[in-house]
């Protein structure tokens, strides 16, 4: 018999079992009646096992963690674990909705919105700002969307809105919360896909991190699947909090679904950044919850310095396309450790 409904994640050794965790938890703490909705957590690369603090914490929370070699081909890319993972759960986990969640999120009330009405295959949100999307023919970067519509056998094209700047920019959503309907083929569709477009190495201007993304965009636009989006107090983008538009602005921590927060927690001055977001009431018992969890779970592991620091080697990357070879983040992490 099929489940109605399941969680994915991957929980790898370091800073995801922390976050793993509190994602766990806060499921079965806010999640009202898709609590006890049962959370698969994959490890899928070789390597050290997660630790066994962590393997405990799961069993404690009911997460069935395994740890199966399905990224062998594509090891030192990370992101390439998404849909190796998804399409491996599509595959092998009986369930009739499948949602796949970065570890970087939190919930906070029941996402009712997950169980999918009987004519729509996925529900995702919009990615928040532009990044490597093209805003048309006349983008710079157009040419990577086209390569990749041809490559992918896309017929129809599929706009978006970006919550950052209203942007108009070719169908571009965030694959960190993906929902879909197991049937549907989805999640196989992407893998396929994403091996194809690795192999001819085929990159946006901004580097690879970006390819797992963009392949399940141009995934759902040749299936030509009705993509419906989720509200926007799911995966509520809580460091991008004062950027994006007014409309889309969350005022209360009552009134989210669930945050993503990125690599906020591991700043040493995360609740003071927290604190810096514009009319939002931090007078929330779920916000002091959260408090507490990041603390428990000794998240904070880096200076702020490291903030700093991926700006200047992201600048330093663009520099390196006009052939200027500069390597001031090398100068820095010296200079900061006299």
């Amino acid at each position: 018999m099929s489940l109605p409904i399941a969680f994915i994640i991957c929980t790898e050794p370091g800073r995801l079992e922390g976050q793993s965790l509190m994602l766990a938890e806060s499921i079965r703490k806010f999640c009202g009646e898709l609590k006890n909705t049962p959370i698969y957590s994959f490890h899928p690369r070789v390597g050290e096992p997660i630790s066994k603090q962590t393997q405990q914490a799961f069993e404690a929370l009911q997460v069935i963690h395994q740890q199966v070699p399905i990224n062998r081909e594509f090891h030192e890319y990370y992101l390439a674990n998404k849909p190796l993972v998804c399409a491996y759960a599509e595959q092998n986990i009986h369930a009739e909705i499948l949602v796949f969640l970065d570890s970087d999120k939190c919930f906070f009330c029941e996402p009712k919105e997950f169980l999918l009405p009987v004519n729509c295959n996925v529900r995702i949100r919009p990615e928040y700002g532009q990044g490597i999307g093209s805003t048309g023919l006349q983008d710079p970067q157009e040419w990577y969307w086209q390569k990749l519509y041809e490559v992918l056998g896309v017929k129809r094209e599929v706009f978006v809105e970006t919550p950052i700047g209203n942007k108009r920019i070719r169908a571009y959503w965030n694959s960190g919360l993906v929902v879909v309907r197991r049937s549907a083929g989805i999640f196989t569709a992407w893998k396929n896909n994403f091996e194809k477009v690795m192999r001819l190495d085929i990159t946006p201007p901004q580097g690879i991190y970006f390819v797992e993304q963009s392949v399940l965009s141009v995934t759902l636009c040749a299936l030509e699947e009705k993509v419906e989006h989720l509200p926007p107090n799911y995966s509520y983008p809580l460091p991008l909090h004062n950027r994006l538009s007014k409309e889309l602005k969350i005022k209360d921590w009552d009134d989210i679904i669930s945050i993503h927060y990125f690599n906020l927690f591991f700043y040493n001055d995360w609740n003071a950044q927290i604190k810096r977001l514009k009319k939002l009431n931090n007078n929330s018992a779920k916000y002091r919850w959260l408090c507490q969890e990041v603390v428990r779970l000794n998240m904070p592991r880096v200076s702020v310095l490291h903030r700093y620091m991926l700006i200047v080697r992201r600048m330093e990357q663009k520099l390196q396309s006009f052939n200027l070879d500069i390597n001031l983040s090398s100068w820095i992490e010296r200079m900061a450790k006299l």
